[in-house]
């Protein structure tokens, strides 16, 4: 009776290691997803802040028409526009 009972007991102990480490291992993986995710949000938090900033410099119209002029080479009608383009170095060329 008694070896029966240590049996039936080590194998409930065996059990609950097996489930406790299941456990401890789910708990780790949850632990770096939650830390991915924390980059993730930290990322996104930073990119609105930028977005934001973005959004109110362009909201001024001077602003607006100098990005748009770098940009896209937009120009007042009547305006005439020089591009002057950087001379190439040969080392750059030479690939």
């Amino acid at each position: 009776m008694k070896i029966a009972l240590a049996v039936v007991g080590g194998i409930m102990i065996i059990f609950m290691g097996v489930g406790i480490f299941g456990f401890v291992k789910q708990e780790h993986e949850l632990g770096s997803d939650l830390a991915s995710v924390q980059a993730r949000l930290t990322k996104a938090q930073a990119d609105e802040t930028e977005l934001q900033s973005e959004s109110q410099y362009l909201a001024n119209p001077v602003n607006l028409e100098k990005e748009l002029r770098a940009r896209f080479n937009y120009k007042k009608p009547g305006e005439k526009m020089i591009i002057i383009v950087p001379p190439q170095n040969a080392s750059s060329t030479q690939h």
